[in-house]
């Protein structure tokens, strides 16, 4: 059952929906966006009937009872539109995700809601410090999501979306409703893992879409805290590997192949894949060094700006000679007015 706040007019409200799937895309796109906006708590749904607790929470050895389920609803209010947020932490029972979607949806045609999203994962072979692509699957083919040029919409061309993500859009689309779902390329050794690479690109289309201004400093430290954490899995499997390597090499059954043997995981071997794991820029900071770059070379003002980025991203060693060069240029633009004034 859903429970209303309070009631008051909205303005084509958009709902945007999300529940568990892989890489916690949904997830964290909508928890960001509640955390950073702020909207207030609009309703409030009981989840009795569509989820009973199969564990409990265990913290230092302590076992705790988990606590109990009240998904909510959040509106956020623009000039434009109406936006309502609703995430939750686990998927009904299978049997039980037609009726809770019904529920939802009748709820969003009471406030005569324009459209819902929700997100999804695509198992990838992609690496986690790629920039994902995002590709789109909606309930007409006039929606357009973006009319910007440098964003070329990638049309899920076919497949499923599983569990809740994909049920309620089935549901909006038959009672009028325009579905949108978002899906997200997931690396595969990291499909249960929360992934703000992917959550990035998502939030950067959603935003303009909605026409929202967002600050995504914090996800860019998610982005680097997470990339650690797969550094640090990923050298402790290197250790693990070059070990058995080594027993390899030095058994009999080794001893077959040759001494030298080149392990290969999925076409990149591991001095391969170590490489790669390096921290790579987010396609953004590395647009706006390149424009302060651009500023600074017209003007050296911008100077101080640009070494605040680059000491910010921890680049200022990759870019150190470029960043020099700006003020010998300008020693030389000076010397060549002062020659021409003379």
């Amino acid at each position: 059952m859903i429970i209303s706040k309070s009631r008051v007019k909205l303005k084509s409200p958009i709902m945007i929906c999300s529940w568990p799937g892989l890489g916690m895309v949904g997830n964290y796109v909508v928890n960001y966006l509640i955390s950073t906006l702020k909207p207030s708590i609009f309703a409030h749904i009981e989840m009795e009937k569509y989820y009973v607790q199969h564990n409990v929470i265990v913290s230092d050895g302590i076992i705790f009872s988990p606590i109990p389920l009240d998904d909510k609803f959040y509106l956020y209010r623009t000039q434009q539109k109406d936006i309502i947020f609703f995430v939750s932490d686990v998927q009904p029972f299978p049997h039980l995700m037609f009726s809770l979607s019904k529920e939802i949806v009748d709820f969003a045609v009471t406030l005569k809601t324009s459209m819902l999203i929700t997100f999804a994962g695509i198992p990838s072979n992609v690496l986690h410090t790629d920039i994902p692509h995002v590709y789109i699957a909606k309930t007409d083919p006039e929606i357009v999501i973006s009319t910007d040029e440098n964003y070329k919409e990638h049309i899920l061309k076919g497949g499923s979306i599983e569990g809740m993500n994909g049920v309620i859009l089935g549901v909006a689309k038959e009672a009028g409703i325009a579905g949108v779902c978002f899906l997200t390329e997931i690396p595969v050794y990291a499909l249960d893992t929360e992934n703000p690479q992917a959550g990035l690109k998502v939030l950067s289309i959603l935003t303009k879409f909605l026409s929202l201004e967002i600050n995504f400093d914090k996800v860019y430290k998610d982005i680097t805290k997470f990339d650690n954490m797969m550094k640090k899995l990923f050298a402790d499997l290197n250790q693990k590997a070059q070990k058995l390597i080594l027993q390899f090499e030095s058994s009999n059954f080794g001893s077959g192949y040759g001494k030298k043997l080149d392990f290969n995981f999925g076409g990149i071997s591991l001095s391969e894949l170590e490489k790669k794991l390096k921290f790579s820029l987010p396609e953004s900071a590395k647009n706006k060094i390149e424009e302060l770059f651009n500023s600074a070379a017209k003007d050296i003002k911008y100077a101080k700006e640009l070494k605040q980025e680059l000491d910010k991203w921890g680049v200022y060693k990759d870019y150190e000679d470029r960043f020099l060069s700006l003020f010998l240029k300008d020693t030389e633009n000076k010397e060549e007015k002062k020659d021409n004034s003379s």
